[in-house]
């Protein structure tokens, strides 16, 4: 199906981009000042998206579970903002539109599938 081709292809460049930032973010951050736990978020999440890149290499190829993952990771993503959403206060272009991509993302990967 195309449009499962489509979000793969845009899931795969989010997860390449938010997976160069989380190991740049991971590569800049000094454990010996007492933040390992940052360290490990910065690692479980590039692990993450690392997985997302892997998984929408699968839904281009059109695969069941990676329809699951994806959607399993835009949960994750719009929770996530909702939570930043509501901890800093403000609203940046960029958590809205990841917001508004996740949840179409959600919509598109769960309408049924034409069987012709």
């Amino acid at each position: 199906m195309k449009t499962y081709r489509i979000l793969g292809i845009l899931w795969f460049a989010f997860c390449c981009y938010a997976c160069f930032n989380e190991l740049r973010a991971l590569l800049t951050i000094r454990p010996t000042a007492g933040l390992w736990p940052a360290v490990w978020v910065h690692a479980g999440f590039c692990l993450l998206f690392l997985a997302g890149m892997v998984a929408s290499i699968g839904l281009f190829r059109s695969a069941r579970w990676a329809r699951w993952f994806v959607s399993s990771l835009a949960v994750f993503l719009v929770v996530s903002d909702i939570a930043y959403i509501v901890t800093t206060r403000s609203l940046p272009i960029w958590t809205v539109w990841l917001g508004v991509f996740a949840v179409g993302s959600l919509v598109l990967l769960f309408w049924p599938r034409d069987k012709k």
